[in-house]
């Protein structure tokens, strides 16, 4: 497989009243064509800003974004114009990420008029018509607003819009969270079909472990802005290297009822600051496994095994 995507030490800080908020810390990873990566964290933990530096919707502090092997950084006017139709995000509320005031059909053909994709209106209609029956929806529901719609049904539209410029990269920032268990199976398996029949590649945020588990070929942790550990799904899932992806994996409910008393890990110690990080590793101060190496110093993210990276000075065994 091509890389479509590579970031290279990306970092975005916010100042704020008595500070800097680092929200993103020297970030590096890449996405193959093809392939969805999952990145999960804690709430705060960076993966939507991620997401935003990404798609250039928020300049970095520092660092670089390329896509189909361009630097971002260095594209402006058309030729940062025509990139950007090759990326695009479905966002996490399907309720707010529509416009009430237009109807599904314009919101789906806005897109197409702003890069002037079809010759003529009818054209565009005809094209837009094709989106909706390719997510499960009627093309009768043209001219409905979305107020008449259900939250799955709403989350289907802002799949259509996504899709309407053909890109190949689409951010998917917790795109099934607002949603109730069923409807969230169904958008799961739509984003899978819609992958393998458009050859698209996903940046699938999210903070089920589950959800993640079902739809990606690797995952990315993170925490207060770092990267933890980046491996392949099983591997990540079935032998965890860091402790704190072996927390988040342990705090994960069981549906089985014999394993429901089973002890578990649980997260201790103070709660770090984004404006105030810990020196050394960020996970230190909740991890049963800190010495003074953990202080003194932040772990580089390291290949411990083929494809299997971890950020930490103590990694845990297979």
């Amino acid at each position: 497989m091509n890389e479509l995507l590579r970031t290279e030490r990306l970092v975005k800080e916010f100042p704020v009243k008595g500070g800097v908020v680092h929200a993103v810390s020297d970030v590096s990873f890449s996405v193959q064509e093809g392939e969805t990566l999952g990145l999960v964290g804690e709430s705060g933990c960076g993966k939507s800003t991620l997401g935003k530096l990404v798609l250039d919707l928020i300049p970095p502090t520092s660092g670089r974004v390329f896509f189909e092997g361009q630097d971002l950084s260095q594209c402006s006017g058309e030729r940062l114009r025509t990139l950007r139709r090759g990326m695009q995000m479905i966002f996490q509320d399907p309720y707010a990420s529509l416009d009430p005031r237009m109807s599904v059909g314009r919101i789906i053909m806005e897109p197409l008029t702003a890069h002037r994709v079809g010759s003529t209106r009818a054209e565009r209609k005809a094209l837009v018509c094709q989106l909706m029956e390719q997510v499960g929806l009627r093309p009768e529901f043209y001219d409905r607003y979305p107020h008449q719609f259900s939250g799955g049904q709403r989350q289907r539209i802002g799949i259509a819009r996504a899709l309407t410029l053909n890109p190949k990269l689409i951010i998917c920032d917790e795109p099934v969270s607002a949603l109730d268990v069923s409807i969230q199976a169904q958008i799961l398996n739509l984003l899978s079909d819609l992958q393998r029949d458009r050859r698209l590649t996903y940046l699938f945020i999210s903070h089920d472990l589950n959800v993640v588990r079902y739809l990606s070929d690797r995952v990315m942790v993170m925490f207060l802005g770092q990267v933890c550990e980046l491996s392949p799904t099983e591997a990540l899932y079935t032998a965890p290297r860091h402790p704190y992806t072996r927390f988040l994996l342990e705090a994960v409910p069981q549906p089985d009822p014999s394993r429901r008393d089973e002890a578990r890990a649980l997260l201790t110690g103070e709660v770090s600051s984004p404006v105030n990080p810990p020196s050394g590793c960020r996970f230190r101060l909740r991890c049963p496994y800190a010495d003074a190496d953990c202080a003194a110093s932040h772990p580089a993210l390291r290949e411990l095994s083929p494809g299997c990276f971890c950020a930490c000075h103590h990694p845990l065994e297979r």
